[in-house]
């Protein structure tokens, strides 16, 4: 290790020698322009390249910043650079339709009341403390202004979009209407079990920053004319009405982005006479049926790669379950415009959707499980005492299962006696377009963010990208593609694909060496059960009983002492992948720098030659 230090410090010092000794090497640095960035944190995407190409006029964009506030922020200040750094290149690769103005508010100056006209909000790191402004504002010819109040950042990974949105907000001020049906309390409000109040899902705050949200009565018998985007929420027991309301909403052209669930783990259930129902399921069988899917309301999904470990209680171990879903990119379909760039989406005890024989209608999947995918029975979920059960149960079926679809095409009414009756009512229509997703719980806070304290404020920090998908699906039917793939750009929470794969191995090894440590305890147990029913209190002692229960502590020690080897293995190669990486950052860079340095003072010594 010391020598591979010694030889990075030589690496390092021949570098800065080269570019102290030959200025032209860091002039020619300094100009050129590459992001080496995995997801391209400091570009932008071919969607804003369009948006910014078709802007009508010139726009200019204000960025207010408090150098001198945040200057004992590191933090902050760190996610201002980059924002600087993004902002300059929507001003290059505007071509004159994006003029940058920077400017650093001091209290009580002028900059500040016109931070303060343009809506911007001031943030206080603390008690006494300068307040800090950090935000942007756009104004087009006509003077018409959008701004973003605050750079939050837990909202880092929608940076770009926010941006990108902020301009095309100018040229669409109107925000898209979007109806929701919903039986789960997305929106917060009062909780009669609880007596308190519900808090607002995470997912529901951004789908209204983005649509204009109507939350629909879930008994209507008519949509609204003027929606064109229906978000439907576990469609549990609808009516009829409503039910031929959806249906003609979607013949006549709405589009429809609905979730499914076999066992919704957010239904906190009906009460009948104070005892909660078991019913959870939702499965919209005459409408899934008309348009050519069917969703499995009895089964649920199991994954022998994509499940993980999961808190069953505040004080019980962490224990691996099958039905709580990790999908990877490789369980997303990198072709579809809603779940492009999308990373890791998590879901719990979801579904699975099958096309129907004979269809016409377009099955596209946008999620799937791995190979080593299994159905289990949802009944069993109402009651499980042995969680660890189910992991013992796994059985690859050798098929990938979709979780997720895009419908298209054309379609039949599901009521077409009623619809041929009625006067305007759509038998069939030559297409429409829906997505279909088998599973709410996605939609939890819980699956996806997480709420942390930062400097005295809540923030939500995003883990994963359920939020992201929900908003491309959504964007997609409203056609609003230009903006599709910005959200997840630039997660900072990045997961290392071969350190988890690793944990997988190891993980499944120790479940399933646990499950062949408990079945051989039952059945020593059971074996010395009946030695203490066949035999008495004299032969308690006898060589036969302690040679038995020796064999079980030796057997119980060897399994024990293998799960620990598993355990060490895995940490020794996560410990030798995180040393590769390391010598990676601190030798390959200098070198490559030192080398380039050298291949251009070779270049100019050849040409003074």
């Amino acid at each position: 290790m010391s020598r591979t230090l010694s030889i990075c410090t030589c690496l390092l010092a021949l570098s800065s020698i080269l570019l102290v000794g030959q200025p032209s090497i860091g002039a020619r640095l300094s100009a050129l322009r590459l992001d080496l960035t995995e997801q391209q944190l400091y570009s932008v995407s071919d969607g804003t390249r369009r948006l910014l190409q078709a802007l009508p006029e010139p726009v200019d964009l204000y960025w207010f910043y408090s150098s001198q506030a945040a200057r004992d922020l590191p933090d902050l200040r760190s996610y201002a650079q980059r924002v600087e750094t993004l902002l300059r290149e929507y001003e290059r690769l505007g071509n004159g339709r994006i003029r940058l103005h920077i400017i650093d508010p001091g209290a009580f100056s002028a900059e500040e009341a016109q931070a303060q006209a343009y809506g911007l909000q001031a943030w206080s790191p603390g008690e006494g403390a300068l307040p800090v402004y950090f935000g942007l504002a756009a104004v087009d010819a006509q003077h018409h202004q959008q701004s973003i109040a605050f750079f939050a950042q837990d909202q880092q990974s929608l940076l770009e979009y926010q941006i990108s949105r902020l301009l095309h907000a100018l040229s669409s001020p109107q925000r898209p209407a979007l109806g929701l049906l919903s039986r789960l309390p997305l929106s917060g409000g009062f909780d009669p079990q609880s007596g308190n109040r519900r808090p607002t899902w995470a997912v529901f705050e951004d789908i209204r920053q983005a649509f204009d949200v109507r939350e629909l009565d879930l008994e209507l018998q008519k949509i609204p004319e003027d929606l064109k985007l229906l978000l439907l929420v576990h469609p549990r027991r609808l009516s009829q009405e409503t039910l031929y309301a959806i249906d003609q909403f979607v013949l006549r052209g709405g589009r429809l982005l609905v979730f499914v669930d076999p066992y919704s783990e957010a239904d906190p259930g009906d009460q009948y006479f104070g005892i909660p129902s078991k019913d959870k399921s939702s499965d919209l069988a005459p409408l899934l049926q008309a348009w050519g899917v069917h969703l499995n309301a009895g089964s649920t999904l199991g994954d022998g790669d994509y499940g993980q470990f999961v808190n069953l209680g505040p004080q019980a171990d962490a224990v691996w379950q099958p039905t709580a879903l990790s999908l990877p990119t490789a369980a997303i379909n990198q072709h579809e415009v809603s779940t492009a760039g999308l990373h890791r989406i998590n879901l719990s005890t979801a579904g699975v959707l099958e096309p129907l024989k004979g269809s016409r209608m377009s099955f596209n999947p946008l999620l799937h499980s791995s190979e080593s995918s299994t159905l289990f029975k949802t009944a069993r979920f109402d009651h499980l005492p042995d969680p660890k059960q189910l992991a013992r149960e796994m059985k690859a079926s050798g098929q990938r299962l979709t979780l997720a679809a895009r419908l298209q095409g054309p379609a039949r009414s599901a009521f077409p006696e009623r619809a041929g009756a009625e006067e305007g009512g759509l038998v069939a229509a030559d297409s429409i377009n829906l997505i279909v997703v088998a599973d709410t719980d996605l939609l939890r806070d819980s699956l996806w963010m997480e709420r942390q304290e930062h400097y005295g404020q809540q923030q939500a920090v995003a883990w994963a990208d359920n939020g992201a998908f929900v908003l491309n699906a959504l964007d997609s039917l409203a056609g609003s593609e230009a903006l599709i793939g910005l959200r997840s750009r630039g997660n900072y929470h990045r997961s290392f694909t071969r350190v988890e794969q690793m944990q997988r191995q190891a993980q499944a090894s120790v479940v399933q060496m646990q499950g062949a440590l408990e079945k051989r305890l039952e059945e020593t147990e059971r074996q010395l059960a009946v030695l203490q029913d066949d035999a008495t209190q004299a032969d308690a002692g006898t060589p036969e009983r302690q040679a038995r229960e020796a064999a079980f502590a030796e057997e119980r020690q060897a399994i024990v002492t293998e799960m620990r080897r598993v355990a060490r293995d895995m940490t020794v190669q996560v410990d030798r992948l995180g040393l590769q990486l390391k010598l990676a950052n601190i030798a390959l860079i200098p070198a490559l720098l030192s080398l380039f340095g050298l291949c251009l003072w070779g270049v100019r010594w050849w040409r003074r030659r």
